[in-house]
């Protein structure tokens, strides 16, 4: 769990910090509108996009901790390159390549998570493993306070300072000492407990022998660290209707996470705070959904429960949404601020449950692989229609903005309720059954 949520701390920052450099002189400096930055961040999400499947199936022909293990370096050398641009070709570059090479981690990490827990425990380690994300958002807006005051240094903006800080530092020698720990711990599976070079394997075969048999009395198909991939495994997972909901309900959900993770600081500056202030206090709400997405979670695991817990968290965000429409001209901005914080802790919750929602009710190895990378496309694709939401014309008070929010948060209560209705369809055919019932036990689909 520490290795892969550190992994998912390092590939978030590179996602992350241009939203903390639209705080500063980046659009200047290159020449640049804000709407040019928009399409940036969607080149990097079609690069995560067009890569997040063939990753998947590589990572099932190599190996999860080989191919995990490599991403972190590729990605790193490419994030680098990012603080010599220096016009909007060589933005949109470095963007889409480093998509590309971080497209496949998420789902692939997850992946290794459904080979050690069980059901009941997976829903709390995949918010866990989220925290890497709402974590290193919070840490880079509170790297962005310091940094961005070093403009002028050395002749460098602070934008310019903002991303060697984040990825000379903390990319480079931080992704290569997660590389080094990859490389010497990371486990295959609970069978092939030895990491990469076959050595200093830390658990005894009595271990190994309770870490398989726990999932594997659960979920037979979790007895391989990789899965089969064929051709008709692919076909298969594109015809499940169920993975396309999932996919479509993080496409509608995450569509304003994209937005305001993107334009977060901005819109916290537009309030009358100054960068420095506006970025120390965009990390707070990253630290609320940290805690809050970990109590979801607990609740979730406790109750079996996958689509109530999710509404629950979309009537969050409709409340702060609704909220923030409403609040009229001339409102205090510290009242403002508290109400988009308390938006923003919310934009993501459910993003955990719907990724252990698909694993849970996987019925094989392959269609929890593709299942996963199919989601975590939804993400992206909702990533890509969110960053439009916030439009130049539409500032300083994003009206249009945070109607389209809140009419998105509640076009995804059908979809979960569709879910929902689907997998309990499933179990009443299942218990109507007698020889089914006793051949797929495990599989009794979570509502």
């Amino acid at each position: 769990m520490p290795m892969l949520v550190a992994g998912f701390f390092v590939l978030q920052l590179d996602r992350s910090n241009i939203s903390n450099a639209l705080t500063d002189t980046i659009t200047t400096d290159l020449g640049i509108s804000s709407d040019q930055v928009n399409f940036g961040s969607q080149l990097m999400s079609i690069g995560i996009i067009i890569s997040e499947i063939p990753s998947n199936i590589l990572l099932q022909r190599v190996g999860a901790s080989y191919w995990l293990t490599f991403q972190m370096l590729a990605w790193g050398t490419i994030a680098l390159t990012q603080s010599w641009c220096t016009n909007i070709h060589s933005f949109y570059a470095t963007r889409f390549l480093l998509g590309l090479f971080e497209g496949g981690y998420i789902p692939g990490a997850q992946y290794m998570l459904a080979l050690f827990y069980t059901r009941k425990e997976l829903a709390r380690r995949t918010a866990i493993f989220y925290f890497g994300n709402y974590a290193a958002t919070a840490t880079g807006s509170l790297i962005a306070a310091g940094v961005l005051q070093m403009a002028g240094i050395n002749g460098l903006s602070g934008w310019q300072w903002l991303f060697i800080r984040d990825y000379s530092i903390v990319e480079g020698a931080l992704t290569l000492v997660f590389f080094v720990i990859f490389a010497a711990f990371l486990p295959r599976s609970p069978k092939h407990t030895a990491p990469l070079h076959g050595r200093w394997d830390i658990f005894s075969n009595r271990e190994r022998f309770i870490m398989q048999s726990r999932v594997i009395e659960e979920d037979e198909t979790k007895a391989d660290d990789k899965a089969h991939m064929t051709l008709r495994n692919l076909m298969g997972a594109l015809l499940n209707y169920r993975l396309w909901l999932h996919m479509i309900l993080n496409i509608v959900s995450l569509a304003p996470k994209g937005g305001l993770q993107l334009y977060g600081p901005t819109i916290i500056k537009s309030l009358g705070f100054s960068k420095i202030n506006a970025n120390l206090l965009n990390a707070v709400s990253s630290v609320l959904i940290i805690i809050l997405s970990y109590l979801i979670s607990i609740a979730s695991d406790k109750t079996h429960l996958r689509g109530p817990w999710c509404i629950a968290a979309y009537l969050w965000s409709i409340a702060f949404a609704g909220a923030l429409f409403s609040l009229p001209v001339g409102t205090a901005k510290w009242a403002r601020y508290a109400v988009f914080t308390l938006l923003s802790s919310g934009n993501s919750l459910a993003q955990g449950l719907n990724d252990a929602w698909v694993s849970i009710n996987a019925t094989d190895s392959s269609a929890r692989s593709l299942g996963l990378a199919m989601v975590v496309i939804g993400s992206n694709l909702g990533a890509i229609a969110g960053q439009q939401l916030f439009q130049s014309s539409d500032a300083p008070r994003y009206t249009h903005a945070f109607l389209a929010i809140l009419l998105l948060y509640i076009a995804s209560i059908p979809v979960v309720l569709a879910l929902m209705w689907i997998y309990k369809r499933g179990n009443r055919t299942t218990e109507g059954n007698s020889e089914v019932l006793e051949s797929a036990r495990a599989r009794r689909f979570d509502l």
